[in-house]
């Protein structure tokens, strides 16, 4: 399976709670982001965020 795959499964399996706490921390951080208007922060706030989809917990189905 490809990494895109991977992480539209991960997120299929998401709930509302958690699909709105993620929305959440990334507003954040890109709002911070922008505000400091650092381009340097802007690119590892992208890096950030990117790795947050791949840390997403697998689901165990039962």
């Amino acid at each position: 399976m490809n990494r895109i795959q991977s992480v539209k499964q991960k997120i299929q399996y998401m709930n509302e709670v958690e699909a709105k706490s993620i929305l959440l921390l990334i507003y954040a951080k890109l709002d911070n982001a922008i505000d400091q208007g650092d381009e340097e922060l802007l690119k590892e706030t992208a890096e950030e965020i990117f790795d947050l989809y791949h840390k997403l917990p697998h689901r165990i189905l039962n």
